[in-house]
């Protein structure tokens, strides 16, 4: 039985968390630990956890009851976890983004390339979802030729707090598009472009600009249009499609029941991306858990996908500020990551 400690109590650590006391096999929690108390403590309430909260991240990943070590924390606090995980030798499922930053990014890439394995799974579990499997499949088998263009789409319905600024668009948006496109379409990006639209007068958080519009190109030419706009306000929506030689493959509308009434019909939209995403999410841990419980490399996301994310997200916001298109590039892959 893996066990795992938990750095991290906001949304998403409930999500995971009755996952794997809920859903998974394999695996247990014997520590959580959050820089408010109380947060960890009402977890521990929740899913009857029967442990006590830890009284640092060090103690944490330092303690013998702990395997291995998930890091929910918020964006900007991944790094430090991570870089003690790999310290004491224990693998690290880390929600997306690996870091906020490039330089962080790299320090954890070159950390891990020093241990010369992989410890690290990165959260982005869109490549685990069933219908981005099958149209990833669709595209491998060549049914629709050399995919060309690509439209996507990501709506939410509002801003998760009044803080929400324009970056994080980008960077807790767009990554999810970043990381699944360049999987897609199995090839590296050369350039983006990201763009304001018409503000949204609904908008309440005051150092939000947005919707935004981003244009992704691959070294081999094919271009991708997402569309981001987290305020909606009708609810949680992901789109893709893939337009090829012969054919397009697009990611169909999530099914729900379709309801006749008041001289209406229509189907439910989750307002939350739990709700899109529940099969993923649960998908990604059990296959962490399954190669990390027998003494295996996770298979999933690595840090180098997260490095490559992280250099397109600067780019990406380097790009919203000059209104330019803007190149990328990544270096030189590792080995470990080959």
């Amino acid at each position: 039985m893996l066990r795992f400690g938990v750095i991290g109590c906001g949304y998403i650590c409930h999500v995971h968390v009755n996952d794997i006391v809920n859903n998974l096999h394999g695996a247990k929690i014997t520590a959580i630990y959050d820089v408010n108390k109380k947060s960890a403590e009402q977890v521990i309430s929740e899913f009857k956890l029967g442990i006590q909260p830890s009284n640092s991240i060090d103690e944490l990943i330092e303690s013998p009851e702990v395997d291995a070590v998930l890091v929910f924390s918020k964006n900007d606090t991944h790094t430090e976890p991570i870089l003690k995980s790999l310290a004491a030798d224990k693998p690290v499922f880390t929600e997306k983004p690996l870091a906020t930053t490039v330089e962080e990014a790299k320090q954890i890439v070159d950390a891990e390339v020093k241990k010369g394995k992989r410890l690290i799974q990165v959260g982005f579990m869109r490549r685990y979802d069933p219908y981005y499997q099958e149209l990833k499949q669709t595209i491998d088998k060549g049914e629709i030729g050399a995919p060309l263009l690509g439209y996507c789409r990501h709506f939410a319905p509002a801003p998760p707090n009044d803080y929400y600024k324009t970056s994080d668009v980008i960077n807790d948006t767009f990554v999810h598009e970043i990381s699944v496109i360049s999987w897609l379409f199995n090839d590296e990006y050369q350039s983006v472009q990201v763009q304001y639209a018409r503000p949204n007068s609904t908008n309440t958080a005051s150092e939000l600009q947005e919707p935004q519009v981003a244009t992704l190109k691959l070294k081999n030419g094919a271009i991708i249009n997402t569309y981001l706009n987290i305020n909606s306000h009708y609810g949680y929506e992901v789109k893709c499609q893939v337009i090829g030689e012969t054919g397009i493959a697009e990611l169909p509308d999530m099914p729900s029941t379709r309801i006749h009434k008041d001289e209406k019909i229509y189907n439910s939209v989750p307002i939350e991306s739990g709700g899109r995403f529940a099969k993923a999410f649960q998908l990604e841990f059990q296959d962490f858990i399954d190669h990390v419980s027998k003494g295996e490399e996770p298979a999933g996301p690595s840090a180098w996908t997260g490095y490559m994310a992280a250099i397109t997200c600067a780019k990406a916001t380097e790009s919203l500020q000059t209104n330019q298109v803007v190149d990328i590039t990544f270096g030189e892959q590792p080995d470990i990551y080959k």
